[in-house]
């Protein structure tokens, strides 16, 4: 914030001062150097405006030969001096313009491998999936066949266990016989000895 309470003088020698720097004066410049208010710089600036503004502005010399060849010759160094850093940029920026087309190509190659390493994989990935599902079918075809087994296998260890109960019963049939024969054969030797005719019992 600005000092308050500057003075009349004040101003005019600033105003002054800024002209003898080669600068125009201005609220900003003025209020920069010695502070105040916009306010009370204003009509104080107006007047030394009305006053030696004119004169002020018209009072700046020409610029010398010297100095006008001078700036031409610096002007001119650095106009080739900017030439020759503009050169060096462009070499710089096609370098690097090379480096980004050499390093694109080869991201696109790198891409194009990725892409036929991913299309590899996915037709890996299906083949196996196919395994898989045939693998599945012929684990469900085994666990049939396993049913399918295991049920013949009860069925044959029925009939296994009726075959060996025809058996039992078939061997207590043949005991029953021999045994009758047992009781008829002293009978039959007898009836043939005697000439006599006897009946036979025949009961099992």
């Amino acid at each position: 914030m600005g000092r308050p309470g500057i003075t009349r003088e004040e101003v005019m020698e600033t105003a002054d001062a800024l002209v003898a720097e080669g600068l125009k004066p201005s609220h900003k410049l003025i209020r920069d150097r010695i502070g105040g208010s916009y306010t009370t710089i204003t009509p104080y600036l107006a007047e030394w405006r009305e006053a030696r503004g004119s004169e002020a502005v018209g009072s700046v010399p020409e610029m010398p030969e010297r100095v006008v060849s001078a700036c031409r010759a610096v002007w001119g160094a650095a106009w080739v001096a900017a030439q020759e850093a503009l050169r060096s940029e462009r070499e710089g920026l096609a370098a690097v313009r090379e480096d980004l087309d050499r390093e694109r190509a080869e991201l696109t190659q790198e891409i194009a491998d990725l892409e036929a390493r991913l299309e590899a994989a996915w037709s890996e990935r299906e083949a196996l999936a196919d395994k898989v599902r045939e693998a599945e079918a012929a684990r469900e075809m085994a666990r049939a066949e396993a049913v399918n087994l295991r049920m013949d296998n009860v069925r044959l260890e029925e009939r296994a266990a009726h075959t060996e109960r025809r058996a039992e019963e078939l061997r207590g049939q043949v005991e029953r016989l021999e045994r009758a024969l047992g009781r008829l054969a002293p009978r039959l030797s007898h009836g043939d000895a005697d000439g006599d005719d006897h009946p036979v019992d025949r009961t099992p």
